[in-house]
C-alpha cells in the first residue's frame, strides 16, 4: 500500500498549493499577461518535467498504470505489424503508431510517458492561449490552478493516461473554427480524433452533430475521413477492429451502478443491457444539450466545453465502465466553466474530486477491483472506505453535471462574441 500513501501525500500537497492559488487568485489575475505567460511556462516546467526527471531519470522508477500497455503496442507498431491482427490495442487504430515516434529516439518506456506530458502540455497551452484573449485574466487563473491538481497531475505524470488527448484535439477544432467556421473540416477532425485516440471520442462527434447548423457538411468530413479508414481496418484485420469495443464489457469503479450494487445486487447478468442503457442517457443528454445551445446560437468556443463537460461527466456518472481516470477527459475544459472561482463550493467540490478521483483507482486496483453487490462486503473497513470514496467521487461528478446542464438551461450570449462566463446562482 505504498504507492497507496505516497499518491495520497501528494494530493494533499496539491491540494494546499491549489488553496493558496485561490486564497491569492487576484494576484494572478491581475498579473500582466506578459509576466503570466512566464509564470505559467516555469509551473509547467515545475509541474510537469521536474517531477519526470526526478522520479523516472534521478530515482529511476519504472512506470505504472497504463504505461507499460502503450510502450509494448507502440513497440509492435515501430515493427510495422498491423493493429488489431498482430498485436492487441484498446485504442483506436493510429495511436500505438503515434506512441511509436518517441521510440525512435528513445527506445523506452518512460519516452512514451514523456509524450504523455508533452501532450497534456500542449492541450495545456493552447487552452490558454485561445480564452486568454476571449476571457480575460481569470484565465491566467485557471490555467495556474490545473497544473496543481491532484488529479491531472497523477494521471499524467505518475499514471501517463492519455484521455486528454481528445481535448487536445477539442481545442483544435477551437482555433480552427476561429479561422474558418466550416462543419466540413470540423467534421474531418473530429474523424481524425476518432482515428487517433479511443472509441469514447465518438460520444462528444455525436453531440457536435446537434449543435452545428450544417449537420449534413458535418457528416460529409466524418464520412471522407472515416469510411476509407473503416475499410482499410477491416481489409487489414477483419473482425480484429472491434477489439477496443470489448473492453467496454468490463466492469470498472465508480459510476453510478457500482455505487447503488449494494442496493440493486450483482448486475453482471444483465450487464449488457445496463451498459447500453448509460450510453443511450449520456447520448440523449449530450445531444439535448448540443440542440439547445445550437437554438441559443451560442457560439462554438463557448459552447464546446459545456458540452464536453455534459457528455463526459455524464459518462462518468452512468455508465458502468467508467472509473476515476475520466476525470482527465474533461478536468481542463471543466474548469473553463466554473462562473466564479470565489464560490466555495465549486471550488470545493473541484478539489475534492481530484484528491479522492486521484488515489481511488490505485487503491480499487489493489483491493481486487471489487463491486459491492453483497452489502456484507462493506463490514470490511477497507472496503467500507473505498466504497464511501466512491460515493462521494460520483456525487461530485454529478454535481458537476448538473453545473454545466444548467449552463445549457439558462446561458445567454450577447451578439457580440463571449468575453465572461455567465453567472449562475448557487
Amino acid at each position: 500500500m505504498t504507492i497507496i500513501f505516497i499518491k495520497s501525500l501528494i494530493a494533499i500537497m496539491g491540494a494546499v498549493v491549489f488553496g493558496l492559488g485561490i486564497r491569492n487568485r487576484a494576484k494572478v489575475m491581475n498579473m500582466p499577461e506578459s509576466l503570466a505567460n512566464r509564470l505559467l511556462l516555469a509551473a509547467f516546467v515545475l509541474c510537469r518535467l521536474i517531477p519526470f526527471v526526478v522520479i523516472y531519470l534521478i530515482l529511476d522508477q519504472n512506470t505504472q498504470s497504463d504505461v507499460p500497455i502503450f510502450y509494448d503496442a507502440a513497440s509492435h507498431a515501430l515493427r510495422g505489424e498491423v493493429v488489431y491482427r498482430d498485436f492487441l490495442s484498446p485504442y483506436s487504430p493510429l495511436f500505438a503508431y503515434v506512441t511509436a515516434i518517441p521510440l525512435l529516439l528513445w527506445h523506452n518506456a518512460k519516452s512514451v510517458l514523456l509524450l504523455m506530458i508533452v501532450m497534456e502540455g500542449l492541450a495545456w497551452w493552447f487552452t490558454y492561449r485561445f480564452y486568454r484573449p476571449l476571457r480575460g485574466p481569470v484565465v491566467q487563473l485557471v490555467a495556474l490552478l490545473y497544473l496543481v491538481l491532484p488529479g491531472p497531475f497523477m494521471f499524467c505524470v505518475l499514471g501517463g493516461q492519455e484521455d486528454i488527448w481528445m481535448w487536445l484535439f477539442g481545442v483544435v477544432s477551437l482555433w480552427m473554427w476561429a479561422r474558418k467556421p466550416n462543419a466540413f473540416y470540423l467534421g474531418l477532425l473530429m474523424a481524425a480524433m476518432l482515428i487517433v485516440t479511443k472509441a469514447l471520442a465518438v460520444l462528444i462527434t455525436a453531440a457536435l452533430l446537434f449543435w452545428v447548423r450544417r449537420p449534413m457538411q458535418y457528416m460529409a468530413g466524418l464520412l471522407v475521413a472515416g469510411l476509407p479508414s473503416l475499410v482499410i481496418l477491416y481489409v487489414l484485420t477483419g473482425d480484429g477492429m472491434l477489439a477496443p469495443l470489448q473492453f467496454a464489457s468490463l466492469p470498472f469503479a465508480p459510476n453510478l451502478p457500482t455505487v447503488l450494487a449494494p442496493l440493486i445486487g450483482d448486475f453482471t447478468s444483465y450487464a449488457g443491457w445496463l451498459s447500453a442503457a448509460g450510453l443511450l442517457v449520456v447520448v440523449t443528454l449530450s445531444a439535448y444539450g448540443g440542440w439547445q445551445l445550437r437554438l441559443k446560437q451560442v457560439p462554438y468556443e463557448q459552447a464546446l466545453p459545456i458540452l464536453w463537460v455534459l457528455c463526459y461527466g455524464c459518462m462518468m456518472f452512468v455508465h458502468k465502465s467508467s472509473f476515476g481516470n475520466y476525470i482527465f477527459i474533461y478536468a481542463l475544459p471543466l474548469m473553463l466553466i466554473i462562473p466564479n472561482w470565489g464560490n466555495v463550493r465549486h471550488v470545493a467540490v473541484l478539489l475534492v474530486l481530484n484528491v479522492l478521483a486521484s488515489v481511488q483507482p490505485s487503491l480499487w486496483w489493489r483491493l481486487g477491483w471489487p463491486i459491492y453487490s453483497d452489502p456484507a462486503m462493506l463490514k470490511k473497513g477497507s472496503f467500507l472506505a473505498e466504497y464511501l470514496i466512491e460515493v462521494i467521487i460520483v456525487g461530485s461528478v454529478g454535481y458537476f453535471v448538473w453545473l454545466a446542464f444548467r449552463q445549457v438551461k439558462e446561458v445567454s450570449v450577447p451578439a457580440s462574441r463571449w468575453s465572461e462566463p455567465q453567472p449562475i446562482s448557487s
